[in-house]
């Protein structure tokens, strides 16, 4: 029986002879997250994207990363939507992922950063609760199981304002739209919430959604910080689903990543198709509409660009010298 990618590209192969594509196209597997998450709807219409311009065939695993790094190591995933605060962990071998990659990292590289994403704790209307402090002593998702970046996102939140998982009751899920379930259905108070997933839009469709503020100020985005260098302020305006009126959240620059394995042609083409065809990205899923060319390489990456990556953008002259004095402190880091 054919496992792993094989399988994938075996069903995906016998599906694009049946619609008519080629079957010259080269199929590649692109890890996003599960149904209903703000990056799984990022990763589709990304990969959608890739298809569309190019000759390869891009396949999403609806998965977090704590389960596609180790398949990129076994060359069975090749792209990953991450995280970048979790994929630097899962990259440097700390927790969670000591334990999974033996204390030493799961390789991978940067191919280009996007969209901010905006987080914080979504909670219910009818729920009474206005702020993350009075989520003291209440039932939170603050426990994601394998999907370790939510658990991180609730940690970082919950200290802006000064509090711990020890000050909570923690309601353990196993994936970010579990965990607004959780909220819809009663199990929790609060949850881990995505400004502008689907699942927000479900939850405030059937309950009422209230997004919470973090506490923004120098010393609240230190405390967020220990749990992830990359956390930076932003605001977001009322109107959006669970935003009843402007307020300030946690953000960081969603980041594609590659195996380093990778052919170069391969890396190449699926840049190029989203740097020339990034405009059609709006139409697919609104949010990408600030997916654009001029944040692709940036000195907010945490992990070291791909080198096929590094030669499209000094063509492209976005590499500048202050890309080239990061990417070297970044490779001199550990891995």
């Amino acid at each position: 029986m054919k496992t792993g990618k094989k399988f994938i590209r075996h069903i995906a192969l016998s599906f694009l002879m049946c619609t008519g594509f080629s079957a010259q196209a080269e199929i590649v597997v692109m890890g996003g997250n599960p149904h209903g998450s703000l990056f799984y709807s990022m990763s589709t219409a990304i990969g959608a994207t890739v298809t569309k311009h190019s000759d390869l065939k891009v396949d999403i695993l609806p998965q977090g990363g704590s389960v596609f790094y180790p398949m990129m190591a076994t060359q069975e995933v090749d792209f990953g939507l991450v995280n970048p605060i979790d994929a630097l962990a899962a990259h440097s071998g700390r927790p969670p992922y000591d334990d999974a990659s033996s204390g030493k990292g799961f390789r991978m590289r940067t191919l280009m950063l996007g969209s901010p994403i905006r987080l914080s704790l979504v909670t219910t209307k009818d729920s009474g609760i206005t702020s993350v402090s009075q989520l003291k002593g209440k039932r939170v998702v603050a426990n994601y199981g394998a999907f370790a970046s939510s658990s991180v996102t609730s940690a970082a939140v919950l200290a802006s304002h000064g509090l711990t998982t020890d000050d909570v009751e923690v309601v353990t899920v196993s994936s970010y739209p579990e965990g607004v379930r959780a909220v819809m259905e009663g199990r929790a108070v609060a949850a881990v919430g995505s400004i502008g997933s689907g699942i927000i839009r479900e939850l405030d469709a059937s309950r009422g959604a209230r997004i919470l503020a973090a506490d923004v100020t120098p010393e609240g985005i230190a405390r967020a910080r220990e749990f992830g260098q990359s956390w930076s302020p932003i605001r977001v305006q009322e109107g959006l689903p669970g935003v009843e009126k402007s307020i300030d959240v946690l953000s960081y620059a969603i980041t594609i990543v590659v195996r380093p394995d990778l052919a170069d042609n391969t890396v190449r083409k699926f840049l190029e198709s989203i740097w020339d065809h990034h405009s059609e990205l709006k139409s697919i899923f609104r949010p990408l509409a600030t997916w654009t060319p001029d944040r692709f390489a940036s000195t907010q990456a945490v992990i070291p660009y791909h080198h096929a990556a590094i030669d499209f953008y000094r063509e492209k002259g976005v590499w500048t010298a202050e890309m080239k004095q990061h990417q070297s402190m970044l490779t001199n880091q550990r891995r």
